[in-house]
């Protein structure tokens, strides 16, 4: 299915088409080449007729994996903000992502099929609430059962979601080193998106899949400093040692010739 995505399902809903060569097209392709990710292009997704929320993704598997921009970004987003905002994107493509959320997604739904069973077997055949486990009475314990456990791992799931995409985002910013790009990128797509900057802790928590742009904007920050400071330390690393000493001499301690003293 998702082979199939980007060249059957969405083109019903969405015009594509390919975006034209120039300096973005070749930044995106280099961006992707040095992830090791290999595209059939870029494409520009038409979807400002059906809304106004922005989105840059990597859509399809194998031979269809193409590059995709909303014309909603394209309008209105700087090239650095776009590459950053792919960079993201691929980065949950390196650290191979998709294939975690699908593993914990579906342990977690075995999980609790299996503890609905559990509970569903008490209930007939422990308590005798019911007939049978197929008598359709059953029907609303169930949902009641399921509705529960969704809940109560529905902030497992999310903060999983939420340390993967904090990791897409250190990648978006170890291999591009723009943080303010990445910075307004993050702004604008909160305003675009009507995304709530400072969530509370607790919603946060609870039912949000993403960091909050708040948080990720302190996350660009932090990693501003590390890598002036790994800058630094790299820079006094490198740099040539002052002495006036002849070459093969051992130094006295000082970098005055012993002649002049």
């Amino acid at each position: 299915m998702a082979n199939l995505a980007p060249v059957l399902l969405l083109p019903i809903f969405y015009k594509f088409t390919p975006l034209p060569e120039g300096e973005l097209t070749q930044r995106l392709l280099a961006l992707a080449q040095r992830a090791k990710t290999r595209v059939k292009g870029v494409f520009t997704m038409h979807m400002s007729s059906k809304t106004t929320a922005a989105n840059a993704a990597l859509m399809g598997l194998g031979n269809t994996r193409r590059i995709v921009l909303g014309d909603t970004m394209l309008d209105r987003y700087t090239p650095d903000e776009i590459e950053v905002v792919l960079a993201h994107e691929l980065g949950h493509h390196v650290h191979h992502d998709i294939w975690k959320l699908i593993i914990s997604q579906s342990v977690l739904t075995l999980g609790g099929l299996y503890l609905v069973n559990l509970a569903l077997h008490w209930a007939v055949d422990t308590q005798h609430y019911y007939q049978s486990l197929a008598d359709p009475a059953t029907i609303p314990f169930v949902l009641v059962l399921t509705t529960i456990f969704g809940l109560v791992i529905m902030p497992l799931s999310n903060g999983l979601s939420r340390a993967i995409e904090y990791q897409a985002d250190e990648y978006a910013l170890q291999s591009t080193r723009m943080v303010e790009p990445f910075k307004s990128a993050m702004t604008r797509l909160a305003n675009q998106n009507l995304a709530d900057v400072e969530p509370s802790p607790l919603v946060e928590f609870l039912f949000h899949d993403h960091p909050a742009i708040g948080k990720r904007l302190k996350h660009a920050n932090e990693f501003a400093q590390r890598y002036a400071l790994n800058a630094s330390i790299n820079a006094e690393s490198l740099a040539p040692t002052s002495s006036t000493e002849p070459v093969g001499m051992p130094s006295s301690g000082s970098s005055t010739p012993d002649s002049a003293h």
